[in-house]
Formats: C-alpha cells, sequence, structure tokens
C-alpha cells in the first residue's frame, strides 16, 4: 500500500498544473470610500489586473511612483476595498520570504539632493504614502476573513515603491526599512529589491482568528484592505507564483528514486533475515 501511494504521489507530481506567471486581483467584491477621498479616485476596477508600468512619459519608478485617477484607487479612513483572486493563493512557506502576496500603492522615495533629471537621491523618507493605520484580512470563501497579524503585516501604501523594471510577484526582502534606502540612488535602491519590482509583502499564515489565536488556511481567494486612519491608494494586489513545473518535476523525481531506494532497502532486509534463519 505503502509502495503504491509513494508512486502515486511521484507521478502525480511531475504533472500538477503550477503557476509559474504573474497573477493579479480579477474581481471587486466590496467597495467603501471612507473619509477623506477624492472622489475622482472611487473606481475600485482600478485595483484590478498589474500593476502600473508606465506614467505618461516615463516607467514607473520608486522615484516616480503611479499617481494618476487611471491607475489608483483611494480608501480613506473608515473605508475598505475587498478583491478576489480567480486562482487561489497558496499559503507556502516555500515563497520567497514566506510572502504570499503583495499590495501595491502610490507611495514613492523623496528625492533629497534636488536632482529629479534621474539622478535622484533619498533619504528613505516616502512622499504619497499612507501615515496612518491599515488592516489587512483574508479569506477563503468570502464569508469568513481572518485578520493578519498587525504585528507583521505592514502600512499598505507604504514600503515598497513600485519599480516597473521590476518582477511584480517578486516581495522586497521584508526586514528592509526607510533607513537602508538612505543615501541611495535609483540603482542602489533597485539593488536593494534584487529583482523585485516593490510593493508590500504579506504571509497568509499571519492570520488570527477573532481572539488573536493562529488560523492555519491553506489558501485564499480574497483579500480585504481597511483603513483606520489617513488614507490608501492602491494600484495592484499580485500573487506569488508557485515554483514552475520543472521544479515540482525535480520533486517528483525525487520522490521516485526514495521510493526506489526505500524498495531496495526493504529487499536487502528481507534476504538479510532469510539467511539468518
Amino acid at each position: 500500500m505503502l509502495k503504491t501511494r509513494l508512486s502515486a504521489l511521484a507521478l502525480a507530481s511531475l504533472f500538477l498544473p503550477f503557476t509559474t506567471q504573474a497573477q493579479y486581483a480579477d474581481g471587486v467584491v466590496a467597495y467603501t470610500a471612507g473619509s477623506g477621498v477624492n472622489p475622482s479616485y472611487t473606481d475600485p476596477t482600478r485595483a484590478l489586473g498589474a500593476p502600473t508600468t508606465y506614467i505618461g512619459y516615463q516607467n514607473a519608478d520608486p522615484f516616480n511612483p503611479p499617481y494618476r485617477s487611471t491607475d489608483l484607487v483611494s480608501v480613506g479612513a473608515g473605508g475598505s476595498l475587498t478583491v478576489q483572486f480567480a486562482t487561489p493563493i497558496l499559503n507556502s512557506p516555500g515563497h520567497p520570504f514566506g510572502l504570499d502576496f503583495l499590495i501595491f500603492g502610490n507611495a514613492g522615495f523623496v528625492i533629497t539632493n534636488g536632482d529629479y533629471s534621474g539622478g535622484g537621491i533619498t533619504d528613505g523618507s516616502l512622499f504619497a504614502n499612507n501615515t496612518g493605520a491599515t488592516r489587512v484580512s483574508v479569506s477563503a470563501d468570502n464569508l469568513t476573513y481572518y485578520t493578519l497579524n498587525p504585528a507583521l503585516a505592514r502600512l499598505v501604501d507604504g514600503l515598497f515603491p513600485t519599480d516597473a523594471s521590476g518582477d511584480f510577484s517578486l516581495p522586497v526582502k521584508p526586514v528592509l526599512s526607510n533607513s537602508d534606502f538612505a543615501g541611495k540612488d535609483l540603482a542602489g535602491i533597485r539593488s536593494l529589491y534584487a529583482g523585485s519590482g516593490g510593493g508590500t509583502g504579506f504571509d497568509i499564515s499571519w492570520a488570527q482568528d477573532g481572539s488573536g489565536n493562529g488560523v492555519f488556511l491553506p489558501s485564499i481567494s480574497f483579500v480585504r484592505v481597511d483603513v483606520l486612519s489617513d488614507k490608501s491608494e492602491i494600484d495592484a494586489f499580485s500573487a506569488v507564483p508557485e515554483p514552475g513545473s520543472w521544479g515540482l518535476g525535480l520533486v517528483g523525481m525525487a520522490a521516485i528514486i526514495w521510493k526506489r531506494r526505500w524498495a531496495a532497502g526493504l529487499t536487502r532486509l528481507t534476504e538479510l533475515n532469510q539467511l539468518n534463519r
């Protein structure tokens, strides 16, 4: 029986479909604008699809983030936005830094040397960011929502500003703080991003029930952002994809090899028992 299960697991893992391309929110479930919102920024569908890559005359980058009403939806204090992913986002410790999805906003790094022609340097401070508080909740069924631990979940519409030259499904190293970017130009910022396109990363494993107890969710399909104070501009939601099918195939091959070695060891043990009789 064990041999049969191992074979089935190994073979199935060779053919299971895994998402390798960027996946974005594709449906708005609910939206409440909240207070202090510009009426021009109240179209929640602006948060669907990929983050903004081009802004009028140049690519979006950490010094030049999305800002137009055609790019963003605004959520003010007391407001919320809930979006759906048609393909569930898996809760996987194998994702980079253990992060499962990203939220992109309007924040950018302040240029402190006065050079806006391409030689800007930042002190790590942000502009157009939410200076208040937000709450992120997740759900598998749009019925029961679990709040991500506020001690771990970053503010929505803060670090890390969008960079169109990077990968929108790759998180920035989450231990980085504003001070790590002090004195950096665009090249220096991108070096710290390490190929990422920015966005704030979140781990489904941070989910808690109403009593603050951890809850395990294998996957989720809905993400809700509540703005508790100030306001957040939201550009997009992105899932961190699973390993490519080739990687999964390697796992399957490893399982097959392990099964063969296990079988060989069992055969050898049987032979030794027969010799000792």
